[in-house]
């Protein structure tokens, strides 16, 4: 009667064994999986959003300079002018301009010429009122007005102008309305994933973007879902994922505050779309759970007969499994029984493993897709630099590849393709005329050309996972002799990082045609980076590259030029070298 209790007690003994760890397991990987979604959504989220930031600020600035522009026209100065021939401009103007709606001239003498007659804009239903948009006040001079009066349209803001008469005694003011719905389905078409709800408030609470078109041009208060999302609203600083009900469903949403417009960014999904994400995972852990219960019910009572060293091996591989070693197998030996269990727990092991893998490949698919949209914004504003960021790139790597192991340990290869890839990153706030401009740069604008480092060191800093590179993109122009820029460092105070992208920016920038001269051969521009070693290029890294040249594997194919304005900042350094 005894040995039939003991075998019931060690039958249990060991299946409780076998199971706890292994569920256990389970549960923590699909703990650490559903992290891995939920830093990937805010991932995705935030980089998308600060690209929608960009492109949005981008577009009000150039929508500025050209009512600026229409606002110089000759017709719009004169003293004498026809309504017909200032409807017949308006009309030209807006056939160019998909989001505008109307347009408005208030003259002086309180008369209005519209493009379109529209009710609220004739002199006896005056007065008109209108608050203006502190967008972007604090560095450019956008001047964005809502309409505050009975007879406004909220769907719609203004762009406006002063126009003065030729004569210069008096003046008219120039009203572009821009449709903010057609403006929102722009962003959210290119720069927000469809299935995602959105909003974007500017810093005087004015709702401009919403995924509900009832709620375009109202303000933030009077949202029905405003007491569940004030608190992230009372904290500027507060940026991140963050739940709140709403109609009994769990929202996930993610909020973000622009550092270049002051707008907010709101971006929500309901809890459904975040966890139809992890159904597959559920399933496979699930049949995961439900083999290993089954099976450890076998291998226990088989166990119970033959207690050995196969057992201690397993508990000691299960040990390791639950510290997050994946890679941990166990020999195959013993009895046939136990063979089977060991490689079931192989097995088990090496799919965790491939799961693990799959999901952090997935992550740094992400990442990279990322980084992609940012240098690609910078190509999209400027075009003539296309090719300049991905030949720099390059550069750059082979460089590494060539580093002695104590440098190349200071940080990984993917590190540098980082920084590389976004060390023009700054220039999508550098002004059009300047960044544009062919010829040759005045000291204001080249003072305006090198902030474009440092702006771009902030922009990545923005990125958790990136923010450890951001000095490489800051440092890119600093010079070894202490007379580059932004800060002035000197010598081994400039990261290594910065060092490696200075030598292989400014190789690139030599061996491609300027607006001015036609590019260097790759000899001509060697012999310029060795002697420039020791006063602008450390001349460490610029003995690497020479290793590197005489290997013959600094070839990269041009697919096309950068501009001009890119290639005279690089000249620029190396001019400087006196």
């Amino acid at each position: 009667m005894y040995f039939p209790k003991v075998k019931v007690r060690l039958f249990a003994t060991f299946l409780l064994l076998s199971l706890i760890p292994i569920l256990f397991i389970c549960f923590l990987f699909y703990g650490e999986a559903q992290e891995a979604v939920f830093e990937q959504y805010k991932t995705s989220t935030e980089g998308h959003m600060k690209l929608a930031d960009v492109r949005l600020s981008f577009f009000l600035r150039t929508m500025q300079q050209e009512v600026n522009d229409l606002a110089e026209n000759k017709l719009l100065r004169a003293d004498e002018r026809s309504d017909a021939s200032l409807q017949a401009l308006f009309s030209q103007f807006v056939r160019m301009q998909d989001m505008v709606g109307n347009i408005h001239l208030l003259r002086d003498d309180l008369s209005v010429v519209s493009l379109r007659p529209e009710k609220g804009w004739e002199p006896q239903d005056m007065p008109i009122s209108f608050s203006r948009e502190s967008f972007e006040l604090h560095t450019s001079k956008l001047w964005l007005l809502s309409r505050k009066d009975e007879l406004g349209n909220p769907n719609s803001i203004y762009i406006a102008q002063k126009v003065k008469h030729v004569s210069g005694k008096s003046e008219s003011l120039l009203m572009v309305e821009i449709r903010l719905d057609k403006l929102g389905r722009w962003i959210r078409t290119n720069y927000a994933p469809e299935q995602n709800d959105m909003m974007v408030i500017s810093p005087t609470g004015n709702i401009f973007i919403h995924t509900i078109g009832e709620f375009i041009g109202r303000h933030i208060q009077e949202l029905p879902d405003y007491d569940a999302i004030s608190r992230t609203l009372q904290n500027e600083k507060e940026k991140g994922v963050f739940t709140f009900r709403k109609d009994g469903e769990t929202i996930y949403a993610f909020y973000f505050v622009s550092p270049i417009s002051g707008n907010g960014y709101f971006e929500w999904i309901g809890g459904k779309g975040i966890t139809q994400r992890l159904d597959r995972l559920k399933l496979i852990l699930l049949f995961t759970i439900c083999l290993v219960v089954g099976f450890s019910a076998y291998v226990a009572l088989r166990l119970s007969l033959w207690i050995g060293k196969p057992i201690y091996t397993l508990v000691s591989a299960t040990d390791s499994l639950l510290q997050g070693d994946f890679s941990i197998r166990v020999p195959i030996q013993g009895m046939e029984e136990i063979t089977i269990l060991e490689k079931k727990f192989n097995e088990m092991a090496g799919q965790m493993h491939t799961l693990i893998v799959r999901e952090r490949k997935y992550m740094q698919e992400s990442l990279d897709q990322i980084v992609r949209n940012f240098y690609l914004a910078v190509e999209m504003k400027d075009p003539y630099t296309a090719g300049h960021t991905e030949r720099v790139t390059e550069y750059a790597l082979i460089l590494y590849d060539h580093l002695d192991e104590k440098s190349s340990s200071q940080f990984s290869r993917d590190d540098l393709r980082y920084a590389s890839l976004m060390h023009d990153i700054g220039k999508v706030a550098i002004p059009d005329h300047v960044l544009l401009k062919a010829g040759k740069l005045t000291d204001e604008e080249y003072e305006h050309m090198k902030q474009h480092s440092t702006i771009g060191a902030n922009i990545v800093e923005q990125i958790e996972s990136l923010a450890h590179v951001s000095q490489g993109v800051r440092h890119h122009h600093e010079r070894w002799d202490g007379r580059g820029y932004p800060d002035q460092l000197k010598g081994e105070e400039i990261s290594l990082i910065g060092r490696i992208i200075a030598v292989a920016d400014t190789f690139d920038a030599m061996t491609t045609t300027r607006s001015y001269r036609k590019a260097m051969t790759f000899q001509e521009a060697y012999d310029e980076i060795v002697r420039c070693s020791s006063t602008q290029f450390d001349p460490y890294i610029v003995s690497v590259f020479q290793k590197a040249y005489h290997a013959c594997v600094l070839h990269v194919d041009s697919l096309s030029h950068p501009s001009g304005t890119e290639r005279e900042i690089a000249a620029s350094v190396v001019d400087q070298r006196e």
